[in-house]
This record gives C-alpha cells, sequence and structure tokens, in this order.
C-alpha cells in the first residue's frame, strides 16, 4: 500500500513539474514575442498561460509580476486601452505593489481615446507593421498603406524601438505618429480623470524608485540591477514633473511608457551579467 502511495505521489509530482514547466515556457515564449514586437502573439501565450495558472507571478530576483501585467503590456503595445485597464486591476488585485501595472493605468488615464467615429474600421497594428517591415516591405510603402488604413496603436519608446530593429526609418515613424495624432486630437480627457492617472503614476513611481533602492543595496542580485542609475535617474526626473504648476502630459506620458520599456529589458540583462560573472568566478 505504501509503495502505491508512492507511486501515486511520483506521478502527481511529475504531472505538476511538467504542467509548471509547460506555463513558464508559454509565458517565456510571450516575452519574446512581445520584446520583438508582436502583441497579438504575445497574448495569445499569456493568456494560455492564464488560463492554466491564474496567478502565475513571473520572477527574477525580488521581481515578481503577475502575468496579468503582461496581458495588459500586450494590450497597451496594440492600442486596445480598454482591455489594458481590465488586466491591469487584475495584477492589482493579484498584488497591490504591482508598480508597473499601476503606471500602465495611470498612462491609460492620460491618453485621450480617439473618439469612436474616428477610428478607422480596419487600422494597422503594430504585428502588422512590424512584420510587413520584416518581410522587406520598404518603409514608405509601409507609411502609404499606414495612411489609407489608419493606425491602431500609439508609438511608445517600446513600441518605436521595436519598429526600428524591424526596419521602419524616421519618416516612417514620424507619418505613425502624425496619423495618431489626428486620430486623438479629436478624443477628450476630464480633468477628473488626469488628476486620478497623475497621482496612480507618481505612486508606482515612488514604488519603482523604492523597490529598486531595496534590490540595489539590499539584495544578492542588487550588483547587477541598473548598474549605470539610467532607470533610477529616470525615474527621479518622472517624480520631478509632478512638482510644476502646470502638468505636462505628454513628457510625463513618455517618461512613463520610458521606465516600463527599461523594466521589461532590465530583468534579462541583469539574470544575464549574473550568470556571467558567475562563470567567471567558478573558471578562476
Amino acid at each position: 500500500m505504501r509503495l502505491e502511495n508512492s507511486i501515486v505521489a511520483c506521478i502527481f509530482l511529475a504531472l505538476v513539474g511538467c504542467a509548471t514547466f509547460g506555463t513558464e515556457t508559454e509565458f517565456s515564449f510571450g516575452r519574446q514575442a512581445l520584446m520583438r514586437g508582436e502583441p497579438d502573439n504575445a497574448l495569445r501565450y499569456f493568456e494560455r498561460t492564464a488560463a492554466a495558472d491564474p496567478n502565475y507571478v513571473y520572477k527574477v530576483g525580488a521581481l515578481h509580476e503577475s502575468v496579468w501585467t503582461y496581458i495588459g503590456r500586450a494590450h497597451y503595445n496594440s492600442g486596445k486601452y480598454a482591455e489594458a485597464k481590465v488586466a491591469f486591476n487584475r495584477a492589482l488585485q493579484q498584488f497591490n505593489d504591482e508598480h508597473l501595472a499601476r503606471l500602465y493605468g495611470g498612462l491609460i488615464l492620460l491618453r485621450p481615446a480617439p473618439a469612436k467615429s474616428a477610428m478607422p474600421a480596419n487600422p494597422f497594428t503594430l504585428q502588422e507593421v512590424t512584420y510587413a517591415l520584416r518581410e522587406g516591405v520598404e518603409p514608405r510603402r509601409v507609411a502609404t498603406l499606414a495612411r489609407q488604413r489608419g493606425v491602431g496603436f500609439d508609438l511608445s519608446k517600446e513600441t518605436e524601438s521595436q519598429l526600428a530593429n524591424a526596419g521602419a526609418d524616421t519618416a516612417l515613424l514620424g507619418e505613425i505618429r502624425k496619423i495618431r495624432a489626428e486620430l486623438t486630437g479629436r478624443g477628450s480627457t476630464n480633468d477628473a480623470q488626469i488628476a486620478q492617472g497623475a497621482k496612480e503614476i507618481r505612486t508606482a513611481l515612488a514604488g519603482l524608485e523604492e523597490w529598486m533602492n531595496y534590490t540595489v543595496y539590499n539584495t544578492p542580485q542588487g550588483a547587477y540591477w541598473d548598474p549605470g542609475g539610467d532607470i533610477r535617474k529616470q525615474i527621479k526626473n518622472g517624480l520631478a514633473l509632478f512638482s510644476a504648476r502646470q502638468l505636462d502630459i505628454p513628457t510625463i506620458i513618455a517618461n512613463g511608457e520610458m521606465v516600463a520599456y527599461l523594466f521589461i529589458e532590465e530583468p534579462d540583462r541583469a539574470r544575464r551579467d549574473e550568470s556571467q560573472d558567475m562563470r567567471r568566478r567558478q573558471q578562476r
């Protein structure tokens, strides 16, 4: 009987291990797709991860992020802000100190949504533009198509970098920015919405600053995080914006998106540097 119980326990643990490995693999594929500028593909991976484990957490050192934060990021990069907001709220329900989810939620509040009547029926998605460029379509041709169909996403530091890596030139990026400005110029945000968005962003930046300082100075991995201080400088610059008598909303949005962009790359860079350092020590 004891032998049978042991066999059942071993099978159960093996199944749990396989399921965990599969979930982590799905999530990893999603992160890679997101960083390539394929938010639609990333979303499919993240949603499968959430379906298998709604409480899945991405952990690197002292950093932890809910899968719902990544679902929100995929929606955000696609310009689907309503769907993104739902996902970020879900992440905050899981972790009240999910600072990136709070940051993105504030950014959404500050962004004027295009009027429904102004939104094209079938606008270009980030993934479509990225794919076209990687398939060799000339940036000038992509710009022409974007003007005809419209654009369904905004340019942030993250999406701009992804498009540039895919082959976008300055003229194409400028055209996309112009098209989106024409659409969002017809939308609006009210004072209460702006005040709430500013509050959420300021709270998130303060939380990220506290987390980063704790990580750098109080954890074993701290030596590998933000070694040049670029992230902490960006956060300080962002917090300083809120001391102005008149809030500069476009600059606040640009700063917040830059902080978010730096945070998605930093875990991989820190982990890579730590691994390289460990290998060097072992070779001595």
